[in-house]
């Protein structure tokens, strides 16, 4: 004869293992369901997807490598480059296969690692628990701090900044750093467009050189850090191309289009899901290749693009028949490729 208990509310033990209800681990308030569910705040961050390549050397002003994640140099020089885990290594949970490589040649004082998580109001309020993965090789920073800042857009309020911790060293083995805060409210506040809440799990506070390896970012709601969240590849993709793809096709992409008048041709480049806000675009040659019902126009200038959230949308000047529909390539052995950028 089975059994029913009836309760009003179930609180978490002190000791932070928390209560498993039929296989579900409930801590802090939150639900982790066999490692699924989608708690974790941060896009990429197991470092799984780079579309613009895996290597980077840069200086000064803000840089993107692995999708999401931005360095700033500020007046330093640095490289940045995919690292890939040993296959069946067990000093970092989740057999991940990449990290992210950061190494400053040229010192500043204000090198940091950096995302933004879409829109200020995310865990506003909230407590988080901010956790990663992290190391040096050869060359280790004194020390570093991490910091949670409320960014409220443009025309907003004044930024917000929560300091999760200073002072932090690392090992030459991987550690495990997890850190627990409590963000402000926004009450009051004022919020314009572009609003996020940033991430920044690696500050340099010194002048100095340095390298560092970091893996699996996490935020999450709530005070107990628990196990990262390794979602789907493909959804890591779609969530990452909300703000920004690369394309690149070869040495031809065709586009689909019609003749607006004998000497216009209009065609869309879609976007492969649609982005955060209307994207900036960089098209890898400004000259296509037309085909109007067998006839090849090769070294045509596309006369004008205008981007929206849902791709591109580009005019080229060409001699055809007013409202036929035809299409366009990229001309041969030139540059197929083209980007959208709609990143915070």
């Amino acid at each position: 004869m089975s059994s029913e208990i009836k309760v009003d509310t179930i609180s978490e033990k002190t000791s932070a293992n928390g209560v498993t209800i039929d296989g579900v681990l409930i801590k802090d308030g939150s639900i982790n369901a066999n490692g699924t569910g989608r708690k974790n705040y941060i896009i990429n961050g197991n470092f799984d997807i780079w579309q613009r390549g895996t290597s980077l050397t840069g200086g000064g002003a803000l840089n993107f490598l692995a999708d999401r994640w931005q360095f700033e140099g500020s007046g330093a020089i640095y490289n940045l480059s995919q690292g890939t885990f040993t296959v069946g290594q067990t000093d970092v949970p989740n057999n991940p296969k990449y990290y992210l490589d950061i190494t400053v040649t040229s010192a500043d004082d204000l090198s940091r690692l950096e995302q933004n998580i879409e829109e200020v109001s995310t865990l506003s309020g909230e407590n988080v628990t901010v956790s990663f993965w992290a190391k040096y090789t050869t060359n280790a920073p004194t020390n570093f701090n991490t910091y949670l800042i409320q960014k409220f857009g443009s025309g907003g309020s004044a930024d917000v900044t929560t300091t999760l911790a200073t002072g932090q060293t690392l090992t030459t083995s991987w550690q495990k750093f997890t850190l627990t805060t409590t963000l402000p409210s926004i009450s009051g506040k004022t919020v314009g467009a572009g609003s996020s809440l940033m991430l920044r799990p690696f500050w340099n506070p010194n002048n100095e050189t340095y390298d560092v390896q970091i893996a699996q970012v996490q935020v999450e709601k709530g005070s107990v850090a628990t196990d990262f969240e390794v979602r789907p590849i493909g959804e890591e993709l779609d969530l990452c191309q909300r703000y920004y793809q690369y394309a690149n096709t070869g040495s031809r992409y065709v586009i689909n289009g019609a003749l607006q008048s004998t000497t216009e041709f209009r065609g869309l480049i879609p976007s492969t899901t649609t982005m955060r806000t209307t994207p900036t675009v960089s098209l890898g040659t400004s000259q296509v290749l037309v085909n109007n019902g067998g006839y090849d126009n090769d070294g045509v200038t596309i006369s004008s693009v205008s981007n929206t959230v849902g791709g591109i949308a580009v005019t080229i000047a060409t001699a055809a028949t007013s409202g036929s529909f035809q299409n366009f390539q990229s001309a041969s052995l030139r540059a197929a490729t083209y980007e959208l950028d709609a990143e915070l």
